[in-house]
């Protein structure tokens, strides 16, 4: 049954990241208050580039933490927990850092507390799904 919720739980913060790209190429409003800049990027590398960044850190987190959902259920190998972990904890955290505004505050912290719990289980705990009874 946890390994059920865990999945459900990964697979939807993955599905969220999907709210940068719709933000950002204005399909439509996820926070009224961001036009698709980076605090940082757009002034250095202009709004084309950091949405290009944006695209590609948000795709990376979406595909990653519903792989990381289907390795919770038992679809794809155990073997992927880590890497797959890592890589989309550490993408989803850039986005949120360089496009602070693109979500609404509550969906930031909530997608940030998921990220570190990720990032803690692997790294530190060394835990994997593998653990919890199916």
């Amino acid at each position: 049954m946890l390994r059920i919720v865990l999945g459900i739980v990964l697979i939807a913060h993955g599905i969220g990241h999907s709210m940068g790209p719709i933000g950002a190429f204005k399909v439509a409003t996820t926070n009224p208050g961001w036009n698709g800049d980076s605090w940082i990027l757009t002034g250095v590398a202009g709004a084309t580039a950091a949405q290009a960044v944006g695209l590609v850190l948000w795709a990376v987190a979406l595909v990653g933490f519903v792989a990381l959902g289907f390795v919770a259920f038992g679809w794809l190998p155990e073997a992927w927990w880590a890497p797959l972990g890592i890589v989309a904890s550490i993408a989803s955290l850039a986005g949120l850092v360089l496009f602070p505004m693109a979500f609404p505050t509550f969906s930031s912290l909530a997608a940030a507390v998921v990220d570190l719990v990720v990032l803690a289980s692997i790294l530190w705990f060394h835990w994997s799904p593998a653990e919890l009874a199916a």
